[in-house]
């Protein structure tokens, strides 16, 4: 099951982001710079406006002495990049790359983020990037050729998970019921959600739980499909159902678990809390 996490670093949905620079080996830096522009999430609820440095208005006549050869003066980046309506600077550096390549599968990175209209508040935070975990996070990679493709593709992806709100791959535990009325039905409800059907699943076991009020393992799994909807508030009705029905270890902590993952959604997307609020954990 895929659910929403909030952003590692700090939340810039709905913001303007100046990508001042990546330093390091230019054949490392210049596709991972270009593959974050092109990568920043766009879709409703995640949008952010992530921008060249070179694109900020009046940047091309500045070329003052900084830490970096070619790089504009950070003072003078923020100050020029407030004026064009920016909230952030965002810096990164590949860390421990001296050859202008990419010699083994591991790729560290440094980012470092700064607040244009909080008091210049500055949040970083290095990320450790391995092909071989990149391609498990990201099967889909596997058809990119060739490998240092891979890694730099991975390497924007985790990158952009330092500020906007991400889909991490969360595995569930299925009840799997036997000798009850309509465990037929249920575990082959529980093979389609395992192929990634949820939709499909979550049709079967509403069948069976309407059908049969004892299968307690369909409404358990229901309330597992409607957060993988991201329908928590009725995830949490069923689940704390099932619960009162059957209080076993699983759908103890199958409730504990929808909760903490609406609250990472709710966290993710800046949403209040639900009316109903919360019942296991407090803020």
């Amino acid at each position: 099951m895929h659910v929403w996490q909030p952003p590692r670093l700090e939340s810039t949905v709905g913001k303007q982001v100046v990508l001042s620079s990546v330093t390091g080996p230019e054949e490392v830096t210049g596709p991972l710079k270009q593959l974050l522009l092109a990568s920043a999430p766009s879709d409703r609820g995640r949008a952010t406006s992530l921008i060249a440095a070179e694109a900020v208005p009046k940047l091309e006549t500045i070329r003052l002495v900084s830490a970096f050869d070619d790089e504009p003066n950070d003072v003078v980046l923020a100050s020029m990049s407030r004026e064009s309506g920016a909230d952030f600077l965002w810096r990164g550096e590949v860390i421990g790359h001296d050859q202008p390549s990419l010699p083994s599968s591991t790729l560290r990175l440094s980012w470092r983020l700064l607040s244009l209209n909080d008091g210049g508040k500055v949040a970083g935070m290095p990320i450790v990037v391995d092909h071989e975990k990149v391609l498990d996070r990201y099967p889909d990679l596997a058809f990119v050729q060739p490998a240092e493709q891979q890694l730099l593709t991975g390497a924007a992806r985790d990158s952009l998970q330092l500020i906007a709100p991400w889909l991490d791959r969360q595995t569930t535990r299925l009840s799997r019921p036997y000798l009850m009325p309509g465990s037929r039905e249920v575990r082959r409800g529980n093979r389609s959600a395992q192929a990634g059907r949820w939709g499909e699943a979550e049709a079967i076991w509403e069948s069976v739980w309407q059908r049969y009020p004892t299968q307690i393992a369909a409404l358990h799994n229901l309330a597992l499909a409607a957060a993988a909807g991201q329908d928590f508030s009725r995830a949490r009705k069923l689940a704390r159902r099932a619960v009162r029905l059957s209080p076993t270890a699983l759908h103890q902590n199958t409730m504990v678990w929808i909760e903490l993952m609406q609250r990472d959604y709710h966290d993710a997307f800046g949403l209040p809390d639900p009316p109903e609020g919360w019942f296991i954990s407090r803020r």
